[in-house]
């Protein structure tokens, strides 16, 4: 509804009496009374609008009826788009060779992966979601091309969708070739331009019928490695022009914050809840929270038409079936499944973005509870810190400890072998026992945020697990977009006003390594240069680096305070 909205935005001032017109004729020509016109009083309908009926009138369900989202769409000239399902057979055609019975008792006409070819760009998953020309595909040639419908969703829309509620699930450290592939993707994305059609089931529940084979099993690993390793290629490098309109994007989302909400869910509270990717989500109440070994898991309460999933309810109308409700009661729901209830999701879930809680104090008065559980410690890069007690072997060099910088003395320590990081026990008991729940608590208070900002090797050691979080492609460093999530972040955790775009870009400007332009000699094979050899300048974006984002991190924290404290005396 967001599209109907803002074209009724703009065509409001000039024709006042459009909504009128489009209520009453949609109210006319629904003669059955269902909600629903059928295809005999569409041109009565657009006639009473005072408009033509279009030729191609889009029926996305293809049943023969225009619901009131679509009418509206058309009066209001929309354009329609095409959708295709653009197929890859990995095998190469080999796959009609293997017989069944090593697939599962399946034949398969390929081993297929997919993208969502639409508004003349091709969107797919590779580990990392990817949006490409559709001739640079790195498959090659499509074996087949499906035509899946006409939508009347905008490209900015669908942009928009994928970084708000797709990123979730499918991320650089998502892929799997099982359970959450380009196949999954691509069903997501037709459901939401085509309002609930899936994909073929040949291509969608492929990985469902071979998973229990054994060369699946033993080929997962490596197809892991090839299919999701997409995510890697298309790093930006820190001399490379920024990723350009042509190039694949991917999201970062240091502002998500649906974990730390989910992590202070209590009894009473209704959220969004979806079991699986190709489910719409369900509004659920939460009427009893327990707790495994692992996690958490909530008892809710709900109402659905009977026998029946959401998708299913609009054949089932057409088929003549009745449309009841049942109040239904599940137990041992795992929380990852619950989503916030925002008021802009539609028949999706979406992430809580940090921005979203500044001004919404529904999801604010969530993130100011005590959250469930204490706190992993862990490494900047979001690694389980491990206990070591004892003396380190002789013939073992412990490297100093990542907090205070000083040599490991004490025979109690914390590590990440991965990252070769160490926290001694004394910074360790020290950092545990900072006000707002330690420092390794998810969600930064003000009591805590004065502590670090008294610590400078907590300090540095929270900044990188900010930076860490927002340069989830590795690239080193955090380019203007990425610091304005982290700024509403910081912003959202203490409650305070963040920085304007002027004063984001101005503390950019003050402290980036390159401010704006970036050395370079003319023969770019000697990137270090001779005496004597003219060196030019490039332009590059605006980014700071891990050192420079310290100190950004840090007089944020301290900009932040001071709105937080300003505002207290305001009220008092």
């Amino acid at each position: 509804m967001k599209l109907v909205n803002r074209q009724l935005r703009k065509a409001l001032p000039h024709n006042p009496g459009i909504l009128a017109r489009l209520h009453s004729a949609f109210e006319e020509a629904d003669v059955e009374g269902t909600g629903l016109l059928h295809r005999d009083h569409w041109q009565q309908a657009f006639g009473i609008a005072g408009v033509c009926q279009p030729s191609n009138v889009i029926d996305l369900n293809g049943d023969g009826y225009l619901d009131y989202y679509g009418f509206a769409c058309h009066v209001l000239g929309t354009e329609s788009h095409t959708v295709e399902l653009a197929l890859y057979d990995l095998s190469q055609g080999a796959a009609k060779w293997v017989p069944a019975a090593l697939l599962g008792g399946h034949k398969f006409d390929g081993i297929w992966h997919s993208g969502i070819r639409a508004f003349g760009k091709e969107y797919w998953f590779g580990g990392a979601i990817l949006e490409s020309k559709q001739d640079d595909i790195p498959f090659g040639e499509p074996t087949r091309v499906v035509q899946l419908g006409s939508t009347l969703r905008t490209r900015e829309e669908l942009l928009e969708f994928l970084r708000n509620d797709v990123y979730i699930d499918y991320n650089p450290n998502s892929y799997d070739v099982l359970r959450r592939n380009c196949n999954h993707f691509s069903n997501e994305l037709a459901q939401f331009l085509l309002h609930g059609k899936q994909i073929p089931e040949e291509v969608l529940m492929q990985p469902e019928w071979a998973k229990t084979t054994s060369i699946v099993r033993v080929l997962r690993p490596a197809l892991n490695h090839w299919l999701g390793g997409f995510g890697d290629e298309v790093a930006c490098s820190p001399t490379a022009s920024p990723c350009s309109p042509s190039t694949p994007r991917i999201v970062s989302r240091i502002d998500d914050m649906t974990q730390e909400w989910r992590n202070r869910l209590q009894v009473g509270d209704t959220v969004l809840h979806r079991a699986r990717f190709i489910d719409r989500p369900w509004v659920v109440r939460i009427v009893d929270l327990a707790r495994t070994r692992s996690h958490r898991t909530a008892e809710i309460v709900f109402f659905r038409p009977t026998g029946t999933r959401w998708e299913d309810v609009q054949s089932m109308l057409s088929l003549g079936g009745q449309w009841r409700w049942e109040v239904v009661r599940q137990s041992v729901v795992p929380l990852h499944e619950f989503f916030p209830l925002l008021d802009e999701a539609e028949t999706s879930v979406q992430i809580l973005k940090a921005g979203l809680t500044l001004n919404n104090d529904r999801f604010g008065g969530v993130l100011q509870r005590l959250p469930s559980a204490s706190f992993r410690p862990a490494c900047p890069r979001g690694h389980k810190l491990q206990p070591l007690r004892g003396a380190p072997s002789w013939f073992c060099t412990v490297p100093p400890c990542s907090v205070c910088g000083h040599p490991v003395a004490s025979n109690e320590r914390y590590s990440c072998p991965r990252c070769n990081v160490v926290v001694c026990g004394a910074c360790f008991a020290r950092g545990s026992n900072f006000a707002g729940g330690g420092v390794f608590a998810d969600i930064l208070t003000p009591e805590l945020a004065r502590e670090l900002l008294a610590d400078a090797g907590w300090l540095r050691y929270r900044a990188r697990a900010y930076f860490f979080k927002a340069d989830h492609n590795s690239t080193g460093l955090i380019d203007k977009p990425k610091a304005r999530r982290v700024n509403e972040r910081l912003a959202a955790e203490l409650r305070a006003r963040p920085l304007s775009d002027s004063e984001l870009a101005q503390e950019m400007r003050r402290l980036s390594p390159y401010n704006g332009t970036l050395l370079e000699p003319d023969n770019p094979v000697d990137m270090i240069g001779e005496p004597g050899k003219s060196v030019g300048h490039r332009k590059v974006p605006l980014v700071l680096d891990e050192e420079s984002f310290e100190e950004f991190f840090g007089t944020t924290l301290s900009i932040a305070l001071d709105t937080v404290e300003q505002d207290c005396r305001r009220e008092t």
